[in-house]
């Protein structure tokens, strides 16, 4: 069997210290075998020949996960208010191969489309409420790929269809982040333009403020500073 990447062995001591925390109610874990890296399709013409011209930046390419599927759920058990984490990020070869959304076909506007018909998903929430996907554009540009949120409807701007939103983050840089958040609901927003301060946004900024008061007392060997100092940013 292939050796764990770093990113990898950081995922899996993630998930033992999730497994270890008296206060979290784990529903669900998992943590599969190493498969096949991006670098292996490093040549994206055969898997679809719209992306003959795109290209994996070089992070993606030697860094990313290579796991069959990395997961988990969790609740903290003393929380009315619910505060929870999720994700679940499946393999590279899995994440090329889905298809585009069905979503893209109900757009009416053709820019819509294609821009909808070019995500593809690879964090998926399947328990949280709202849901969420987390994808990366696969389409022709300057540097890395970009990683597009879809969450809550009232998010996006123009020419972008509602419900999108970008991050400011690249693929790996994703999935670095997502290791310091425990997978945190909503997260992903502290690093977008969502105004988190305004009403819409009420339910997402109170468990974010509640999530990242709880979370350094379960995990004290973290530094949480950067995503308060975030939420403090947005609010």
């Amino acid at each position: 069997m292939p050796q764990l990447n770093p990113l990898e062995l950081q995922y899996k001591t993630m998930l033992q210290r999730l497994q270890e925390a008296k206060e979290l109610i784990l529903t669900e874990c998992s943590f599969g075998e190493p498969s096949l890296p991006f670098k292996r399709y490093e040549d994206l013409s055969y898997i679809d020949p719209a992306w003959t011209d795109v290209r994996l930046d070089g992070p993606m390419l030697t860094d990313a996960l290579r796991l069959t599927e990395v997961s988990a759920h969790w609740e903290y058990k003393s929380s009315p208010d619910r505060i929870q984490g999720e994700f679940r990020i499946p393999s590279p070869v899995e994440i090329l191969s889905m298809g585009p959304s069905p979503a893209a076909e109900a757009m009416e506007d053709p820019f819509h489309q294609e821009f909808v018909a070019q995500l593809r998903p690879f964090d998926i929430a399947r328990k949280v409420v709202p849901l969420f996907r987390a994808n990366v554009r696969m389409t022709q540009q300057e540097g890395p790929l970009e990683i597009w949120f879809e969450g809550q409807k009232t998010i996006g701007s123009p020419p972008f269809p509602y419900g999108y939103i970008k991050l400011d983050l690249t693929f790996v840089e994703y999935q670095e982040a997502l290791l310091l958040s425990k997978g945190l609901h909503g997260w992903q927003y502290l690093f977008t333009d969502a105004p988190l301060g305004t009403a819409d946004f009420n339910v997402v900024r109170e468990r974010l403020e509640r999530g990242l008061q709880v979370l350094p007392g379960l995990f004290p060997e973290d530094d949480f500073t950067p995503l308060r100092e975030r939420l403090e940013a947005r609010r």
